[in-house]
């Protein structure tokens, strides 16, 4: 712009200047309609340079008040932007912490960025369920936008919306290759709904896409097994031989809980006669009932052995669950209890609680 405005003048300056050297001022005249207007070509020379120099400081003040303009709006836009980072930072860490009621204050204060939108109604609604409200909680979950509902399914379960759930992971489970995730949720959700059938078939077909541990699979196992114990002898004989071998013990367990002794006794008998009596005590000292034919082959195995400490533990077991405590109770005595671990302890403290030997059932606790 300055380099135009520069030859121009030096141009108009030349033009002037011929006419000064022969002495002659020249004129133009510009007539327009009934407008004239008339005037040395010097003061047209200058009028011209000073319009151009007019205009060039207007183009540069607009260029100025434009840049300034700029910087202030993206002053408010960054400092908004920064504020929504804090709070979803602050957010996102109490719920880390599970501190429901600063993620709560922290959003109602704030909004997360926009593209946190959807991770911010999650963490509302994990926090509702938190505090046991679980119609909040539901209100955040449907305020989530339907491209990320996937990625709930956990809560919509917490919240025991199970067929909602399981809705959800359809689609990520019908993926040649299901995340991780996804098949953790939907055998959660299974387990939730008490779809024991399809939960079986599940587990066999993408047990080996989930990183568990040994024991993570107990546990999934043991409320499994807890929740549908009559039928439980079937699941157990479908699962792969990797999950069974890891899983028979807590299978036998429910088991005696339930007091499905029918389906335990040609296991017991065999470990019986293998001289396997800590796995043995491990499972009967779950017995809530009696079983004349376990108890008369425990006795049988006693008799051969009695200086089995475990066989000694598991006939007090199996007295206690037939409601014989004072009996329990001696044969308790005549255990080394105080290496039991408080798992097993409970057939004994009912023992003693039962026959008004409180003293012991305290000192055996304060010895743990």
């Amino acid at each position: 712009m300055i380099r135009a405005i520069l030859a121009f003048a030096l141009v108009a300056a030349a033009l002037a200047a011929g006419h000064l050297l022969i002495d002659e001022k020249g004129y133009v005249l510009i007539a327009f309609n009934n407008t004239t207007i008339e005037g040395t070509i010097v003061a047209f020379v200058i009028m011209f340079v000073l319009s151009f120099i007019a205009l060039w400081l207007v183009l540069k003040l607009l260029k100025t008040l434009l840049r300034m303009y700029g910087k202030t709006t993206g002053f408010w836009r960054g400092k908004k932007a920064l504020k929504a980072q804090q709070v979803w930072q602050q957010g996102l860490w109490a719920s880390i912490n599970d501190d429901s009621a600063v993620v709560q204050s922290t959003f109602n204060k704030g909004q997360a960025p926009e593209e946190w939108q959807d991770a911010q109604q999650a963490l509302l609604a994990k926090a509702a369920l938190q505090q046991g409200d679980k119609a909040q909680a539901l209100a955040h979950l449907q305020n989530i936008s339907d491209a990320a509902q996937s990625k709930v399914p956990k809560l919509w379960l917490d919240a025991n919306q199970n067929e909602q759930a399981l809705a959800l992971l359809d689609a990520p489970m019908a993926e040649k290759k299901p995340t991780q995730a996804a098949v953790s949720s939907y055998l959660a959700g299974l387990l939730q709904a008490e779809k024991h059938a399809e939960l079986a078939t599940a587990i066999n077909q993408h047990y080996k896409r989930l990183d568990w541990t040994q024991a993570q699979w107990q546990a999934f196992m043991a409320r499994w097994f807890t929740a549908n114990a009559e039928q439980a002898i079937g699941q157990f004989e479908q699962l792969p031989k990797a999950l069974k071998v890891q899983s028979e013990a807590l299978y036998m367990q429910s088991q005696a809980s339930a007091g499905q002794w029918q389906n335990l006794l040609p296991t017991l008998q065999k470990w019986l006669k293998k001289g396997q009596y800590q796995a043995f005590a491990d499972v009967v000292v779950h017995a809530k009932n009696p079983d004349v034919k376990l108890r008369t082959s425990l006795q049988d195995a006693l008799k051969k052995h009695p200086e089995q400490p475990q066989l000694l533990f598991a006939m007090g077991c199996l007295a206690n669950a037939a409601g014989e405590y004072e009996l329990a109770a001696k044969v308790f005595d005549n255990c080394q209890l105080t290496e039991l671990d408080k798992a097993h302890l409970k057939p004994v403290l009912n023992s003693y609680e039962q026959t008004q030997q409180f003293q012991k059932a305290y000192l055996l606790l304060a010895a743990k």
